[in-house]
């Protein structure tokens, strides 16, 4: 028998041991991978924006402390779901939704966005702190942590109006079960209301059971957020955060009842599982618990807004600092002015592999950027917009150098019609650039990206509307870029605008393209001469020629 219990006991070691080892390997493992992955990108055909964007949608109503939020049409002129792509670093579903907020709103003070830059860096010198905090975050990782969020936005859950039948119920079968400790005939009543009751758990564990999954997501994110806090360096950053698990504490523990069965089966304690269950049919236990949470949560609505705000500024942080790693060279902090003016120094567009760099000063001026297609132009204006968002949202700009006056953004670059509106190319951008005119008008500083203007229109009103808006627009301490084919505009807007422009040289019948900017206007016309290389008939490049010869005549 003494034998027997040492053979057993020596297995209870052995599991341990290999337990212990299996766990440390896979700690180990993770830790690795960790480091290798540190300032790679992710794989974007797993990034589902519709997810990630729910938070942020969500939040729009939230904004009366905020500078500007980034529009749909902002959004897509500067490809910034793509961009969002590529910067995605963070560990943990809260953490990409809280990125992809502050990737899409500008805040009036740039208080969190010191704060940001100042984390990110002790994240940076810190590797320890950095593989720590990542692993921390990964319990929130699946993508079930997207819904943790609904708990704070989701429409409120009314509770079946048959609820003091459930109350009474439930108060019935404890009595019944206290009776048949004297009288076992209560039994019968017992298990009649068993049978009911059963019928109201099933009932509902169905009708709740995608909110149910949201309140696992809380137990989650409660875990995370006090495993970050354990941390004397992040609860250092963060000391309110103590106080607010405490705070949530209660609500983690009445949770517990409802999300039990989940956690039951990853732990495999079916037969303790089985037992809890029936407990809690009998006496309408999780019904009862879980209508309970849905009003706590309502009135602790803000307490979860800090929650999900803290990880996402964590994972946010980390996600920079891996950015600026893997940017190392080519990023910059930026700086903002109040002067009115732009220094900009090797500015680079996020998306273009093999990016050309490009400067720019601009001294109370703004900028009227001409050039043929594919030069360059409209791509040099999209970089300094993202790299200004960038700036504003993450405090990190691709570029050398990178100051502008901390702005509203504002873009007219992709127009289209929209036959099922019956709206017109020039209503649609007219109705564009006239919200543009009402923000010119704002306290805050405003930042205008135009490509090629009114180029839905003639000649002549085009030239003659676009001078008059980009003079207005120009005003107060907004700054313009425009690009734009109409070199007429070069005079009319030298007083307000300097003249930049991109070109291209043809050599050996092809296109050659240096993709930088340069000062002054355009002087040389290419467009015949690359029909030409294409070859378009003789005559169509003589006639083109001929016709060219007599406009300038006039």
């Amino acid at each position: 028998m003494l034998i027997l219990a040492y053979i057993i006991l020596a297995l209870v070691a052995l599991y341990l041991l290999v337990y212990l080892y299996k766990k440390n390997f896979a700690v180990q493992t993770q830790r690795e991978e960790l480091k290798r992955d540190w300032g790679s990108a992710k794989n974007s055909r797993y990034i589902d924006i519709d997810l990630i964007e729910n938070y942020f949608l969500n939040t729009i109503t939230e904004s009366s402390e905020k500078l500007q939020l980034i529009s749909d049409k902002i959004a897509d002129d500067l490809y910034i779901n793509d961009v969002f792509k590529l910067i995605d670093r963070t560990i943990s579903r809260v953490g990409q939704q809280f990125l992809y907020a502050r990737l899409r709103t500008i805040d009036k003070e740039q208080t969190d966005l010191i704060f940001l830059d100042k984390f990110a860096d002790l994240i940076t010198e810190d590797e320890k702190l950095r593989l720590d905090t990542q692993a921390t975050l990964q319990i929130l990782e699946k993508n079930d942590s997207y819904y943790f969020q609904d708990l704070i936005y989701a429409k409120k859950i009314e509770a079946p109006a048959f609820m003091p039948i459930v109350y009474i119920l439930s108060i019935l079968n404890v009595l019944s079960l206290i009776a048949a400790i004297f009288h076992p005939g209560f039994l019968l009543i017992f298990f009649g209301i068993f049978i009911i009751n059963s019928g109201i758990h099933y009932w509902n564990k169905n009708k709740v059971s995608v909110h149910t999954s949201s309140l696992g997501e809380f137990l989650k994110a409660f875990d995370t957020a006090k495993k970050l806090d354990a941390d004397a360096k992040i609860n250092a950053q963060f000391p309110e955060v103590t106080n607010l698990i405490k705070e949530l504490t209660p609500l983690k523990r009445k949770m517990l009842g409802v999300k039990l069965d989940n956690m039951a089966e990853a732990d495999t304690v079916m037969i303790g599982y089985m037992l809890f269950e029936l407990l809690k049919i009998a006496f309408n236990v999780e019904i009862i618990l879980f209508y309970s949470i849905i009003d706590s949560l309502r009135s602790q609505k803000d307490l979860l807004k800090r929650l999900f705000k803290f990880i996402g500024t964590v994972d946010t942080a980390i996600s920079i600092a891996s950015l600026r790693h893997s940017w190392e060279g080519e990023y910059c902090k930026p700086v903002f002015n109040q002067e009115n003016c732009i220094h900009i120094s090797g500015v680079k567009h996020p998306l273009v592999v093999n990016c050309v760099p490009n400067d720019l000063d601009l001294q109370h001026k703004n900028l009227l950027l001409t050039g043929s297609n594919m030069s360059g132009k409209t791509t040099f204006i999209r970089s300094v917009g993202v790299n200004l968002i960038l700036g504003q949202t993450l405090f990190t700009c691709m570029a050398k150098e990178f100051s502008m006056p901390y702005s509203k953004i504002f873009s007219s670059i992709t127009i289209s019609d929209s036959l099922l509106e019956e709206k017109s190319y020039y209503f649609e951008e007219m109705r564009i650039i006239k919200n543009f005119i009402e923000e010119s008008v704002s306290e805050e500083p405003c930042f205008f990206i135009l490509d090629e203007i009114f180029k839905g229109t003639n000649t002549i009103e085009r030239v003659s509307a676009g001078k008059a808006i980009l003079s207005y627009l120009a005003k107060g301490n907004n700054q313009v870029f425009v690009s734009t084919h109409d070199t007429e505009l070069n005079d009319l807007l030298k007083t307000q605008y300097e003249h930049y422009h991109f070109s291209e040289t043809i050599a050996e019948e092809e296109l050659i393209f240096d993709h930088t900017i340069k000062k002054g206007p355009l002087k040389t016309r290419n467009a015949i001469r690359i029909l030409e290389i294409n070859n378009y008939p003789a005559a169509v490049i003589a006639d083109a020629n001929a016709t060219v010869d007599l406009l300038m005549k006039d």
